[in-house]
């Protein structure tokens, strides 16, 4: 909270339209936090209860007898008439009022408008993103996140193309929603990674902590801690699983992978996405399983030499394409 001082003399500055670029800034920034807003009314009450109540001179029109204008003024000074300069006054202190304290938020985007900004990464390169809310965001390899510069409106919207990590800050009045095309998924404060790239034909949202909902067209599921929801893009269909390895997203928001009896071709599959590359591999490896940890951060002949080495299996280079074979 801001010093009594200092907000009224950015007031008295504002109100009187001598503030500098600097300091309108500054007090739009004070306006902005919600513990200053009692002081605020003190100072908003205190303008009003100083305006000085002075009637004004040549109101009473000229072709009236002079007779008749001074007891006109005469008598309007004895009732205490509403002069129409206190009249001004008082329209201008309530503009005032109206604008610093109910509408401070859309005085403050005139000046300074939100913008929207795009964070991206290419093959093999990830993301660490704070929010203007302190929501934290770690983006994948080949990913893009939309957001805005601050977060103004009832809900906290931003998109995503890829895959991506969230630590959302809890705000239950302001909802945090990430668009994966037609996908919404709702958070008010948790931890979770979604896997949306659009080559792929499925959404993947998993949960490390807190409570998800995830939707699609009419349909909604809520998810709980240790839950994964499946979007199948190509049927509109949405499917719940329990998914006990939720918390190693912790570590694969780093890049690091840890596999427990994974399919090969899985394991593959992130290899294609998190490097952008294509591989192939022969038939007779597709029902094998891999045990290990790969870190995806290494070149991807480092990843691919250590792939091998624990499946005792070979990989060349063909043109564009990895081959991997027995």
């Amino acid at each position: 909270m801001v010093k009594e001082p200092r907000l009224n003399h950015l007031y008295q500055l504002y109100v009187t339209n001598q503030c500098t670029a600097q300091e309108l800034e500054e007090f739009f920034a004070l306006l902005r936090n919600p513990e200053n807003d009692d002081m605020l009314i003190s100072l908003l009450s205190d303008t009003w209860d100083d305006t000085q109540a002075i009637p004004d001179t040549g109101l009473t029109p000229q072709f009236l007898p002079i007779h008749e204008q001074q007891a006109n003024e005469t008598a309007l000074t004895k009732r205490k008439l509403f002069p129409y300069r206190l009249i001004a006054v008082a329209a201008s202190i309530l503009i005032v009022f109206a604008s610093l304290f109910f509408f401070k938020d859309n005085l403050s985007n005139l000046i300074h408008p939100v913008q929207q900004q795009q964070a991206m990464s290419t093959n093999g390169q990830r993301k660490q993103l704070k929010l203007a809310d302190g929501t934290k965001v770690w983006l994948g390899p080949n990913s893009k996140l939309n957001y805005p510069s601050r977060f103004t409106a009832d809900q906290r919207l931003v998109s995503l193309d890829g895959e991506a990590f969230f630590e959302v800050v809890h705000d239950a009045k302001h909802p945090f929603i990430i668009r994966t095309g037609k996908v919404s998924t709702t958070v008010l404060g948790t931890s979770f990674n979604i896997n949306a790239y659009q080559q792929k034909h499925t959404i993947n949202v998993t949960l490390v902590s807190g409570k998800v909902a995830v939707a699609l067209n009419t349909k909604n599921l809520i998810m709980l801690p240790n839950q994964q929801i499946i979007v199948d893009k190509t049927t509109s269909q949405l499917t719940k699983i329990d998914f006990p390895g939720a918390a190693s997203f912790l570590h694969r928001r780093l890049g690091l992978y840890e596999y427990q009896g994974t399919a090969l071709t899985e394991v593959i599959k992130d290899l294609e996405t998190q490097y952008g590359i294509e591989v192939q591999m022969d038939q007779d490896l597709i029902a094998t399983n891999f045990y290990g940890n790969l870190n995806l951060n290494e070149p991807i002949t480092q990843t691919l030499n250590k792939l091998c080495t624990v499946m005792e299996i070979k990989w060349k280079r063909n043109g564009g394409q990895y081959v991997i074979t027995k």
